[in-house]
């Protein structure tokens, strides 16, 4: 596992391949899923500066990302086992970009270090919220696409039902358009093959749901 190489998601895969054993059953990818809402920031000179994203982990990762860890009384979490665990995070999704990827009709986007991060934890379940700027603001007139996949297909992304994308401080009559991706046929692929994935590997292109955000 490389993608999300962090304390929590080592415990969580082998977990899951222990139960796995147990149960005689054949693991396939995907094992983590998120549900992700974007906002799109605009600087007031109307140039693209960024992504905001809120990204909501499914249970069973939540479950084995917090287990053991020191709860509050009523049930939440301090910043103490939060901020940590968020820290972790952004700095194990460098390599892979942040698996978010960007273009204008002329040329890819890069992106700078996430800035802005935290973790929530609510109706049992970890949120990671993030500002991933542009590491140069780009005209906002024009075609612009965002993919967020994870090129090992360890995690999957699929946008939330309600408010999947938003534009925060948008110029003019911007309008965006979501294209979400249909995910693999489950296994039709073993684990060796996943195994050998790396975040130059373009196999969860194919998968990756997009944003078309288009200005006059």
């Amino acid at each position: 596992m490389k993608s999300m190489a962090s304390r929590f998601a080592a415990r969580l895969l082998l977990a899951f391949l222990a139960w796995g054993a147990a149960a005689g059953v054949a693991m396939a990818h995907p094992h983590v899923w998120v549900t992700m809402k974007t906002q799109v920031l605009y600087g007031p000179d109307g140039m693209v500066t960024g992504l905001k994203q809120d990204w909501t982990f499914d249970d069973a990762f939540t479950a084995f990302a917090l287990q053991g860890l020191e709860r509050n009384k009523d049930g939440s979490y301090p910043d103490s086992v939060l901020k940590p665990l968020a820290e972790v995070n952004v700095t194990s999704l460098k390599e892979y970009d942040y698996f978010v990827r960007a273009k204008t009709a002329k040329s890819q986007v890069k992106f700078k270090d996430p800035t802005d991060y935290s973790l929530t934890f609510e109706n049992d379940a970890l949120t990671l919220h993030f500002v991933l700027p542009l590491e140069k603001p780009v005209p906002a007139k024009g075609l612009m696409t965002f993919e967020i996949f994870d090129p090992t297909m360890f995690v999957s992304f699929s946008f939330a039902e309600k408010e999947p994308v938003s534009l925060g401080g948008t110029p003019g009559a911007c309008s965006f358009q979501v294209l979400a991706a249909k995910g693999p046929e489950a296994g039709t692929l073993t684990e060796d093959f996943f195994s050998s994935l790396t975040s130059s590997s373009s196999y969860g292109a194919q998968f990756a749901d997009r944003i078309q955000v288009k200005c006059p």
